[in-house]
């Protein structure tokens, strides 16, 4: 029974994340994810009972793939696949809805904090981890809200990002 509840709990996070990242903030409903999941209806209810439950269940599901994603991967080619996803048109919405900020509060802080530590260990700072992910959201914000730029301008902008942050020129 475990593993049939923590494939659902996958399922209704994804779903979750599907909505907002395609519908937005206010199409959040348990109703809305049973459907996009193929559940039936009060499946999300019954996992997360609360909206505040939901959202942390998306936002966890977020960082994880988030996580998985770039480890150890080439940062030009994560940010191409992120760059216009649900997920992190779905990641932003969960960041700037100031509603979503006060329900997540101690999740979202702990999972920042999580990016912050792994830059961390890469740049030897913790403020200039906190800097790169910083420029590096600024840099996703851009390409979600003007359009995607090519491979070689996203390059060089991670490089210009790389000389800010190692050099602070």
């Amino acid at each position: 029974m475990k593993d049939r509840d923590t494939d659902r709990k996958g399922r209704l996070a994804d779903a979750a994340i599907d909505v907002l990242g395609n519908d937005g903030m206010r199409a959040l409903t348990h109703r809305a994810v049973d459907a996009r999941a193929g559940l039936p209806q009060g499946t999300c209810s019954y996992h997360f009972p609360t909206r505040n439950a939901l959202l942390t269940a998306a936002l966890e599901r977020i960082a994880e793939l988030d996580l998985a994603e770039s480890e150890g991967h080439d940062l030009a080619a994560v940010l191409r696949r992120w760059a216009g996803s649900p997920r992190t048109r779905a990641r932003f919405m969960l960041m700037l809805d100031p509603q979503a900020r006060r329900e997540l509060g101690e999740a979202a802080a702990r999972l920042a904090d999580g990016f912050v530590e792994r830059v961390e260990r890469l740049t030897g700072s913790r403020a200039k981890g906190r800097l790169m992910i910083g420029l590096i959201d600024g840099l996703l914000l851009d390409e979600l809200t003007r359009g995607i730029v090519t491979a070689e301008e996203r390059r060089e902008r991670l490089a210009a990002i790389g000389r800010i942050v190692v050099t602070g020129e």
